[in-house]
């Protein structure tokens, strides 16, 4: 039996790193409404236990001394609110995906290599009625790193976050709060390009260009340094160790 060829698809980094724009994967635009859905559900969860608590008569009571407001909820009932709140989940669920398929196509990424004309960088786009450009060169990047959470696992994507030298400086957390959201918002990144599949590739790529930049730097500034050790005062000097070696050589005949 002859043997199946086994397509291969790879990620278009050749495309992408020669400053071709791309956008983030459907997969991204997904990931968000399974979020949604999570989220809304999890509210809903906690709202039937809050009203199977109203059955108990201690934990009424608790409430309602806690706040008197929620009595409003214990007289409509939970068959009345159910129904407002799915009436209303699934109104704010579709608005939400509309405007997040239109925020996830008006996204732009690029990426500009050492091997172009231009000055290498990283560009992203982003908003839809606040459109924000950020150009991100590669001398000022510190830190390139990956993420991918579990729903990003189960559909194959990640993100790549990247962190710049003025950034990385500024102000820092000191709450517990503030160094919670920091940790789990990834606030410490400048920029991400998030919704890709190839996002390995790209964190290599940038890292490749980073130490690229690197040597670059350290040759120009080897270059320097030996143009300064030919001054006008070496010349000078080298010139009357030339004139007195003639001297002697002269002297010594």
């Amino acid at each position: 039996m002859a043997q199946e060829k086994v397509r291969v698809v790879k990620p278009p980094i050749d495309d992408v790193t020669s400053g071709r724009v791309f956008q983030p994967t459907n997969a991204f635009l997904f990931k968000k409404m399974v979020k949604a859905i999570v989220v809304m559900g999890l509210i809903w969860l906690a709202l039937y236990a809050l009203f199977m608590g109203f059955t108990n008569p201690v934990f009424l009571d608790l409430i309602l001394a806690l706040s008197q407001p929620l009595e409003i909820l214990v007289m409509i009932g939970w068959e009345t609110f159910n129904q407002y709140y799915i009436l209303c989940a699934i109104t704010v669920f579709i608005i939400g995906s509309v405007y997040s398929y239109i925020y996830v196509r008006k996204i732009e990424y690029s990426v500009v290599g050492w091997s172009g004309d231009v000055m290498p960088e990283i560009y992203t786009r982003k908003g839809i009625i606040n459109i924000t450009k950020i150009h991100v060169p590669f001398r000022t990047i510190v830190n390139v790193r990956t993420t991918k959470g579990i729903v990003d696992r189960l559909f194959g994507i990640g993100s790549v976050l990247i962190e710049t030298a003025g950034g990385s400086i500024g102000a820092q957390p000191t709450g517990l709060v503030s160094l919670l959201f920091a940790r789990f918002s990834s606030s410490a990144a400048e920029e991400k390009i998030e919704g890709i599949r190839f996002h390995e590739e790209l964190r290599d790529f940038i890292l490749r260009e980073m130490r690229h930049f690197g040597r670059k730097r350290s040759t120009k500034d080897t270059i320097q340094r030996r143009k300064r050790i030919f001054t006008r005062d070496t010349l000078e000097a080298f010139r009357e160790i030339r004139d007195a070696l003639k001297e002697s050589m002269q002297e010594s005949r």
